[in-house]
């Protein structure tokens, strides 16, 4: 029966660790800048976005990645305004960067806006405007604001930078987030009360609330790749923490992991050196976790490990607004608008998830429970392995 627990184990978790899902956090940064010059006005734009979000959303939508200018030609354009120049710029950091000049017949051109949202209808873009070096309202567009008046000094309500479009955002942002999803859900599987949800979850929102503010403030500098690795880290752990607590098997896994992540990181080592200390270390602290969920089976654990790994959420969220200029007035009215966006959002997952629960239970459902919960922990281990894999790459 060990025997083939065992071999049961092991072929769920090679099958389950292929390319599940991609990571949707899809947002990008845009600047808008006008000038005239010899009588003409020219606007240049400048996008970016994650390497990681863009190649995955390309690929499931059906593009060829190394054919990205057939993807990106006439995606942003107006009638007042002719292309003069498209440069796709390949950067060796985490982000992808594209570039387009515009001759305009006029200084307040009207410009559509179509990138990434045929991708991803939840795709937001995060823009910055000036005029002759005149700095102008910074704006939001979304799938329904994707017509625009550039260098127009009041943005219309559904685009500004105001309380109810972050609340609005916080709210998008986790809900249109598989890792955040992700995590939320491993949280309310490995919580055998109510009362250790709700102290579990309020040490991730914790953790999360004081590295939004921290990184917004300037306080954390973070790298966007590194905390990706973390957020795919996290989601890793609470997935073999889950499957080795219902499959009685947690010391087999937690060995399981200690021995691949050790020929990981040599691996690394051999080729990226300078890497290797900061995947080692991520090996230890899993299998230390693990084997301390084992051993001690204390409450403490669960709401520390979530306030650790809400504080390594939070900088993703961070990454969100990071780069928008917040005027220094509204900072903190937006970002509590934003962290309050993202408690609602929390909260409607987790009604979910008891409502689902509770019916189950109602109907005395407890075998299609338990395989549920090992089914969608599987799946959640796949794509945390995915998660980990894609980032790694933008960092090696």
């Amino acid at each position: 029966m060990i025997l083939k627990n065992i071999l049961f184990s092991f072929l769920i978790f090679i099958f389950f660790s292929g390319n599940v899902f991609s990571h949707q956090k899809s947002q990008s940064y845009t600047s808008w800048e006008g000038q005239n010059i010899d009588g003409n006005f020219e606007v240049t734009v400048k996008t970016k976005i994650s390497k990681s979000i863009l190649f995955s959303q390309l690929q499931n939508n059906g593009y060829k990645v190394d054919t990205l200018e057939t993807y990106f030609k006439n995606k942003i354009y107006s009638e007042a305004c002719s292309s003069i120049n498209l440069e796709i710029l390949r950067t060796n950091n985490a982000f992808f960067k594209i570039k387009e000049t515009f001759s305009c017949s006029t200084d307040k051109p009207i410009f559509n806006y179509n990138l990434f949202f045929d991708l991803n209808i939840t795709h937001l873009d995060f823009s910055s405007q000036k005029r002759n070096d005149e700095k102008l309202p910074d704006f939001i567009i979304s799938s329904e604001t994707k017509k625009l008046n550039l260098f127009v000094k009041q943005s219309e309500a559904s685009m500004n930078l105001s309380f109810y479009n972050f609340l609005y955002f916080g709210f998008l942002h986790i809900l249109s987030g598989l890792d955040h999803i992700a995590f939320l859900l491993l949280i309310i599987f490995l919580c055998k009360s109510y009362k250790t949800l709700l102290l579990a979850i309020s040490g991730f929102t914790i953790g999360h609330s004081i590295s939004l503010f921290s990184s917004v403030q300037g306080l954390i500098i973070s790298s966007a790749s590194l905390v990706e690795i973390m957020i795919g880290f996290s989601i890793l752990v609470c997935s073999i923490e889950v499957l080795g607590k219902k499959t009685n098997q947690l010391v087999l896994f937690s060995n399981y992991i200690i021995s691949l992540w050790t020929l990981l990181t040599f691996i690394i080592f051999i080729f990226f050196p300078s890497q290797a200390l900061f995947f080692l270390s991520l090996g230890f602290m899993v299998f230390s976790y693990l084997r301390l969920s084992n051993n001690y089976q204390n409450n403490l654990n669960l709401i520390f490990i979530t306030l650790v790994f809400g504080f390594i959420h939070g900088l993703g969220f961070a990454g969100a607004i990071n780069e928008i200029f917040l005027p220094s007035e509204d900072m903190l009215k937006i970002l509590i608008a934003f962290n309050l966006g993202i408690e609602i959002g929390q909260i409607l997952i987790f009604l979910v998830v008891a409502l689902l629960v509770s019916l189950l239970n109602l109907f005395k459902l407890e075998i299609v429970k338990n395989y549920s919960v090992l089914a969608v922990s599987l799946i959640i281990f796949g794509y945390s392995l995915n998660l980990i894999i894609e980032s790694s790459f933008l960092v090696l």
